[in-house]
């Protein structure tokens, strides 16, 4: 894509893209929304780190899901990720136990709780030590808990520095939890994979029923 395209795509003015792209400004919230929209690996422009790209067989089937039945077939596959990665609770990173939490969300259909707030439970600490970490004050770092202000690129990156969570889990979009169980499924053994498999399809043709 060309600057004017991006910038288009954006929103913003060329002007506005290229102090972006040279690192003049920091991205914002909303930019990276609709980065990610487009199918950007956001994760990989602030951490450097790309995310899985391959649609996994289980993500297939979640797809072909109807729209009612999957809050509750993501609520099992949940389950049956976390049994299969074959760890302990306490040996999980702290990504993975990230991506299980926010899976858990997505399958209740949504929640008065952020992830922010997920990652810092799972994390032990309090809002005051967190905020400190990410450098924010206090009032900033409640109203980024509560939905009610926006991380930026540079915040998102200190967040990952922090704790290790890809910037793409603080991001608002549809398809977040098919990034989620793609990921998770790149850390199962092909044999587990081969069971969730063919017990998901089983528990899609019960909830159908």
């Amino acid at each position: 894509m060309t600057q004017e395209e991006t910038s288009s795509a954006l929103g913003i003015t060329q002007s506005q893209f290229s102090k972006m792209e040279l690192g003049k400004t920091i991205m914002p919230y909303k930019a990276l929304e609709h980065l990610i929209g487009m199918g950007w690996d956001v994760d990989y422009l602030i951490t450097g780190k790309e995310s899985s790209r391959n649609v996994s067989g289980l993500r297939k089937i979640v797809m072909h899901a109807e729209e009612e039945h999957r809050p509750r077939l993501l609520d099992a596959i949940a389950w049956m990720l976390n049994q299969g990665l074959d760890k302990r609770a306490s040996e999980l990173d702290f990504e993975t136990k990230c991506e299980l939490e926010i899976l858990k969300m997505r399958a209740k259909g949504g929640s008065s709780e952020s992830v922010l707030y997920r990652i810092r439970k799972i994390s032990g600490m309090a809002q005051i030590p967190m905020a400190e970490m990410l450098g924010v004050n206090i009032k900033k770092y409640r109203m980024l808990e509560k939905n009610k202000a926006n991380p930026d690129a540079e915040l998102l990156f200190r967040l990952y520095e922090v704790t290790g969570c890809k910037p793409s889990l603080l991001i608002n979009y549809d398809d977040i939890e098919n990034v989620i169980i793609d990921d998770l499924w790149s850390q199962i053994a092909l044999p587990v994979q081969k069971q969730i498999l063919f017990l998901t399809e089983q528990l899609l043709w019960l909830i159908r029923m």
